[in-house]
């Protein structure tokens, strides 16, 4: 069998405020709610603060914008 690389399928952080950036647009012009966009980052690995910051990690915590 061939050599495979193993693809990890998590987001890097980058990508986080890419995602939220795009979510942020789709928020604007009406195609998800503001819950919708928090789901949606929640799905993606990011757990919410109670300060509105959002976990990445253990030792990473992202302050993304929320409009």
């Amino acid at each position: 069998m061939g050599n495979y690389l193993e693809m990890d399928n998590n987001l890097v952080t980058a990508e986080f405020f890419h995602l939220n950036n795009v979510l942020i647009k789709m928020v604007r012009n009406g195609l998800v709610s503001e819950d919708e966009r928090e789901d949606l980052l929640h799905k993606s690995g990011l757990i919410k603060l109670n300060d509105g910051r959002w976990k990445e990690s253990e030792s990473i915590t992202l302050l993304l914008a929320n409009k």
